[in-house]
């Protein structure tokens, strides 16, 4: 029986139209190239709560010839990026009045993590968040598993998972949870209406 279900951000709750990468490149004419490499490097340190997104940045932003502040800057890339699927939230929504826990599984570094759950509000639409930012592991390595099954306190096969990564969802397969590649809300609606 399912008791918990984890959602992947970007790619299922949230959808974009263009990565952040390629507007700011556009908008801003940063080469594409000087963008990825800080995503990751720099950013993928702030990703696992290594290192603080506001201070990496800002040589970065001066190289750049980002004249306003470094919040400025984050307002600009968070809001670029929000678009959430209501599709998918009122699924979440049934499922929890279901008495399904549902929770938002992200790889996503801490303002912007603060940003998705009060600005956009995510934190009304789910009963929590297992971010990598707090947890310092990925969603591919064991220890991301072994700390939301201690957290859940329920066995992997009560945990149903939507990622758009192939390889987290491998991983989770291996690892006793019920996970599936989310290519469409289709594969949602299919695996959840039985629940």
């Amino acid at each position: 029986m399912i008791k918990a279900i984890l959602f992947d951000l970007d790619g299922v709750v949230i959808i974009t139209k263009k990565r952040f990468s390629e507007r700011v490149s556009e908008e801003m004419g940063i080469p594409i190239e000087e963008i990825l490499h800080f995503l990751m490097n720099e950013f993928k340190e702030c990703s696992f709560g290594r290192a603080d997104l506001k201070e990496v940045i800002k040589p970065f932003l001066a190289k750049w010839g980002f004249k306003g502040s470094v919040d400025d800057f984050l307002t600009y890339w968070f809001k670029s990026d929000v678009n959430t699927d209501k599709r998918v939230l009122e699924i979440v929504d049934n499922l929890r009045n279901n008495n399904i826990k549902c929770y938002i599984a992200t790889r996503q570094e801490k303002y912007k993590k603060d940003y998705l759950l009060n600005e956009v509000g995510l934190k009304n639409n789910f009963d929590g968040i297992f971010c990598t930012c707090d947890i310092g592991y990925d969603k591919w390595q064991v220890e991301y598993w072994k700390y939301v099954i201690e957290k859940l306190n329920i066995k992997p096969e009560e945990i149903m998972f939507f990622c758009d990564s192939l390889k987290n969802i491998e991983f989770a397969n291996n690892f006793g949870i019920k996970a599936y590649f989310y290519d469409g809300i289709d594969i949602l609606i299919d695996k959840t209406k039985v629940l």
